[in-house]
């Protein structure tokens, strides 16, 4: 369970309430966001509580901190970080699993492609149809889908993510890191064309 935002930090009164109303329209700011099924960066946040006049910081004080009790204030408030600014999303209108596509959509196309693969492997245990990545909420291209595939097998940091082929022609991708080569070809050939053989 998630503590109540801390208001320490600020100073005196003035202080505690220019911190309390800055952390209340932040929240609503990514809560509003999330509604419109979007991600808002910390950058975003802090450019519009600057124009609102809503300086959360007093001076020499830690930004980090702020975003902190923001989140740990509030059980509905999470943060994404990676490459670049911080992101976040409410969980009344997004799931994680959402909010991670949006996420690494802001990373490009093969990030996307490659976490998604490496998520559904650790998390699910089954490979992931490629065709899927050009429908929503991914809306890659044809062309992006297999430009990155292209890219990945050439890219040492991405030599975790292998395709299978089913006897369909299917293509699944999914990552060596979590699934053997017969297992994730066994799911894939499942996935297919087993389960619609054998309803």
């Amino acid at each position: 369970m998630k503590t109540p935002i801390a208001s320490k930090g600020f100073c005196g009164d003035e202080g505690t309430r220019r911190g309390d109303a800055a952390a209340k329209r932040a929240a609503a700011a990514i809560r509003e966001r999330s509604a419109n099924s979007q991600l808002i960066s910390g950058s975003e946040i802090l450019d519009l509580l600057n124009a609102e006049h809503l300086t959360p910081l007093d001076a020499g004080q830690d930004i980090h901190g702020f975003f902190t009790q923001l989140v740990d204030g509030h059980e509905d408030l999470h943060g994404l970080s990676g490459t670049g600014s911080l992101w976040y999303y409410s969980s009344d209108h997004m799931t994680e699993a959402y909010a991670k596509i949006m996420f690494h959509q802001q990373e490009g196309p093969l990030r996307l492609i490659a976490e998604t693969v490496r998520q559904n492997a650790s998390t699910y245990r089954k490979p992931v149809p490629l065709d899927i990545f050009t429908r929503p909420p991914f809306n890659l291209t044809h062309d992006q889908v297999l430009r990155s595939l292209a890219t990945m097998t050439e890219t040492e940091s991405y030599g975790d993510i292998a395709r299978t082929t089913t006897s369909a022609s299917g293509i699944y991708l999914y990552c060596k890191t979590h699934l053997e080569a017969d297992h994730a070809a066994m799911l894939a050939e499942w996935l297919d064309v087993g389960q619609f053989e054998n309803p």
